[in-house]
């Protein structure tokens, strides 16, 4: 019988046994996870970090008993442990990016064995966005962990964590998987957390959570705040991944559509003014990326891509990351306008180390508006609370917005224009399916707009984004 049943079936028999039998059943159990430890310590390593130039903010045995009264209080160089395990027979070690960020390029990170045995190891690659890193040792005879499958891991199912909290090596805690597809935790971009109640604390991230063939499922990270019996794991679908990216080329390759998107179930307001329910909003369009060189515009709903629904942010993430660079992704599109769908292809591209819109370079002149016109409150203007100037030609031809626009140069605090998220210097460009091209347009285009307000076209910076604004 596999091992990976005991604690259950001897969890019943406890039902169905007499108290003599107890601790047999017990003994059952306590075996079955002295069993896990002794396969899997040998392939965690203790990692030594040195950080140079940087006070320690994490444990230390004084921040439990105090230090000395009247002492100096002395900055040291921070010299932290994390977790980490041995992943290939060439020695790869993967680990938390957090646990070695900072790390001294000369003495770096230096992996402690069970048995003692010390192996400086060098970085062969960190991805942020997972919060993964790989690191290799120069070393043979190294045993390396089996991988498991977190898509097949159940919530209730038994799980231990092997890592070094609190400077406590090869430490053993045990627990269950409380969740899964755990994110919005505000830890990285790309979240997918495993969720369990065994101890995870300052000096396990890194290490592995096994099931109960031992096997990994999870690399643990400690999620600043929410360390009070909860514990978060990486999904092992994904370390394997981004950790066989990194050995083989030091970095992640993904794609990348260039959208700052949300989930419209999270907005009920922008459910109603938008006319749908389900979906993901098109929030913001950076510039010189995919979705800028498509048809898809700001505000749109996208609600399928090839065939497949999503209805998250957090699912249209995952299936773009499921493509490949230069694959055309068809989307299902909502667009208001229309009221109606339509299918937008968009070229998925290699996202950009730091994909941050249109560089700073190219970036039009900070505009400085012109003196105030007369009558520059005649209008809808006093009632939404900002007000607008026509934008020159001459930056518009910079800004490539041959329709011109105008430019915001007053914010009301708490006004309605303040609310929708408007700023000044934005550059609107169009109000529903009307395009702006100078003050009186977008007075006409606001002054028809409904009860549920306008959604406003916005240039902001080098990117398009939009505002919704309501009376």
């Amino acid at each position: 019988m596999k091992r990976a049943f005991l604690p259950v079936l001897a969890s019943l028999w406890a039902l169905a046994l007499p108290a003599a039998a107890a601790p047999s059943v017990a003994r059952a159990m306590g075996n079955s996870f002295a069993d896990i430890y002794e396969k899997v310590a040998p392939s965690v390593v203790v990692l030594e970090v040195n950080k140079p130039g940087r006070t320690s903010d994490g444990f230390s045995w004084e921040s439990l008993f105090g230090s000395q009264p009247g002492g100096p209080q002395i900055p040291r160089e921070e010299e932290s442990e994390g977790s980490g395990f041995i992943i290939s027979d060439e020695g790869h070690i993967l680990t938390n990016a957090h646990v070695i960020d900072g790390a001294d390029p000369q003495s770096g990170v230096v992996a402690r064995l069970k048995d003692g045995t010390r192996l400086p190891l060098k970085v062969v690659g960190v991805d942020d966005k997972t919060d993964l890193a790989v690191l290799k040792a120069d070393a043979t005879g190294l045993k390396p962990i089996s991988w498991g499958d977190s898509e097949r891991a159940r919530v209730g199912e038994f799980v231990c964590v092997i890592g070094a909290p609190f400077e406590l090596d090869y430490t053993l805690t045990v627990g269950v998987i409380s969740g899964k597809g755990r994110s919005d935790l505000g830890s990285t971009v790309y979240e997918d957390y495993l969720q369990t109640d065994a101890s995870i604390n300052p000096g396990n991230s890194g290490g592995p959570l096994v099931d109960l063939d031992g096997k990994v499922i999870g690399v643990n990270t400690l999620i600043n705040g929410l360390n009070r019996g909860l514990g978060f794991a990486i999904p092992s679908k994904i370390a394997q991944v981004v950790s066989a990216e990194l050995m083989g080329s030091g970095r992640v390759v993904r794609p990348w559509l260039g959208i700052r998107i949300e989930t419209l179930a999270d907005e009920p307001a922008l459910q109603k003014m938008l006319g749908v329910d389900r979906g993901v909003v098109v929030r913001e369009i950076f510039a010189d990326t995919p979705a800028s060189r498509s048809e898809l515009q700001p505000a749109d709903v996208v609600t399928d891509v090839d065939g497949q629904p999503v209805n998250s942010a957090r699912d249209l993430q995952k299936a773009i990351l499921g493509k490949k660079i230069g694959q055309t992704v068809q989307l299902n599109v909502w667009r208001r306008q229309d009221s109606n769908y339509r299918t937008v292809a968009v070229k998925a591209e290699e996202l950009p180390q730091e994909p941050a819109g249109r560089q700073a370079s190219d970036r039009p002149k900070p505009f400085r508006p012109p003196a105030p016109e007369t009558g520059a409150a005649d209008g809808p203007w006093p009632a939404f609370g900002f007000e607008v100037q026509n934008l020159p030609e001459d930056v518009a031809s910079e800004m490539s917005l041959p329709s011109g626009g105008v430019i915001v140069t007053h914010i009301e605090p708490d006004s309605p224009a303040d609310l929708a998220g408007l700023q000044r210097r934005d550059v609107i460009t169009a109000a529903g399916d009307e395009a702006v091209k100078d003050k009186d347009s977008l007075a006409a285009a606001l002054e028809n707009s409904g009860e549920d307000g306008a959604v406003l076209l916005v240039e902001r910076k080098g990117k398009q984004t939009y505002a919704i604004l309501k009376k």
